[in-house]
């Protein structure tokens, strides 16, 4: 009867979460979404905002190049300290020739930097899109198993109880059913509460409302597992996000280093000065001045800017050979995940492990039904129908996960170019 009680109090408490879901849902008036994978990397990609935030750092960084080109803006000054004379004068500081071409040279390396960035954010988010699919797929999936589960559970807590009421003996086996059953409504409770939460991850990637609804929109396709270790490393090499953000940074360097050795040398200053009448108007008396500062720290200042920009390089160097050893071992890593997953999975299908599972269940039910079955062996052929169904609807998930993160880190996510 404990045990009895025990199942009695997780019903009461799945069914009290469930209300409290559906009353919030109710009260907010959610939208529903038809959820595939597709859709979800389009969510994701016009949504989030991370996306919006890199994409707009990168266009500004963009608009900072030209302007960086040019000079400070010329200054025109008018001098009436003379009486019955105006002189007027123009001073443009010119800076050392080459400078401005050099200042342009490093806001286009930052704005190439800031867009390598930008396309390494939208893949990272489409990654995280693709994995929270197949963890929402996973969960709804398994959902649907434990709901049946439950109420074959439920009916079968009523099959024992009448039977000790009636005063018959069960087994010490039957007894333990008791806590199968009770186990079983406590993983219905656990994944429901973890579908849940799968729903609000999506809804914060794809910048949703916070109590969207989603249901599968079909069943997805997952292709077999093709390629190799030694094509997919040279092409991450040279395609992935994070490795051409580091080159980029290296770019900015090199840019900047130039830019260290013009930014200390002498300035020009031009002015232009001419001498107007006010009764008649007319100019007269035009020159013109030439000012050049004069470096007298030349020597140190260019010498610590030059090595610091030099050692600053050294590091971006550094940064792009640690990020390439690290997308190496990530690629080989996300390699035999994703091949161990392929493996896993074909067992299920082309092995005909669930096809063979599902007529045994369906022989099960039918010997049961005609007495020819005990309780336990029923329970238990039941339990490894709805163990067999789970690990393959994990096995799926997992494989789709692990395919996504092989594309990511080979530099060939989908639907992630801006």
């Amino acid at each position: 009867m404990k045990n009895l009680k025990l199942i009695g109090f997780l019903l009461t408490t799945w069914m009290g979460v469930s209300g409290m879901v559906l009353a919030q849902e109710v009260t907010s008036a959610p939208s529903t979404v038809e959820l595939t994978l597709q859709k979800a990397e389009e969510l994701a990609l016009a949504g989030n905002p991370h996306i919006h935030a890199a994409d707009d750092r990168a266009r500004a960084a963009d608009k900072e190049v030209l302007p960086a080109f040019f000079p400070d803006d010329p200054m025109v000054m008018i001098d009436t300290t003379n009486p019955g004379m105006q002189m007027w004068m123009v001073e443009e500081k010119m800076g050392f020739p080459g400078k401005g071409a050099a200042k342009a040279d490093v806001k286009g390396a930052e704005a190439r930097g800031m867009k390598a960035e930008a396309l390494s954010t939208r893949r990272s988010i489409v990654l995280q899109a693709q994995q929270a699919y197949w963890e929402f797929y996973y969960r709804g999936k398994v959902d649907v198993i434990l709901q049946e589960a439950q109420s074959r559970w439920k009916n079968l807590s009523q099959v024992l109880q009448s039977k000790e009421l009636s005063g018959q003996w069960l087994s010490v086996k039957a007894v333990r059913l008791q806590m199968e059953t009770a186990k079983a409504l406590n993983e219905l409770i656990t994944n429901s509460r973890a579908l849940k939460v799968s729903q609000f991850n999506l809804n914060h990637l794809f910048s949703l409302p916070h109590f969207t609804a989603y249901h599968l929109g079909g069943e997805p396709s997952l292709p077999p597992f093709s390629g190799n270790e030694e094509e997919l490393v040279p092409k991450a090499l040279g395609k992935n996000s994070e490795i051409t953000t580091a080159r980029m940074a290296i770019e900015a360097r090199e840019a900047r280093q130039n830019m260290a050795t013009l930014d200390y040398l002498p300035d020009l200053d031009v002015w232009l000065s001419g001498v107007r009448d006010p009764n008649s108007g007319s100019f007269s008396n035009y020159g013109f001045r030439l000012g050049v500062s004069v470096p007298l720290f030349f020597p140190v200042k260019q010498a610590q800017e030059s090595g610091a920009t030099s050692d600053e390089l050294s590091a971006a160097k550094y940064d792009l050979q640690g990020k390439q050893n690290e997308v190496i071992h990530m690629v080989e890593d996300a390699y035999v995940n994703a091949d161990s997953a392929w493996r896993i999975l074909k067992l299920y299908e082309e092995g005909g492990l669930v096809k063979q599972t599902q007529r045994a269940w369906a022989s099960t039910q039918t010997a049961y039904h005609n007495e020819e079955m005990s309780l336990p062996d029923y329970v238990e052929t039941y339990n490894t129908y709805v163990e067999t169904l789970t690990n393959y609807y994990r096995a799926q998930a997992d494989y789709g996960k692990a395919l996504a993160e092989l594309e990511y880190q080979a530099g060939e996510s989908k639907g992630a170019t801006p």
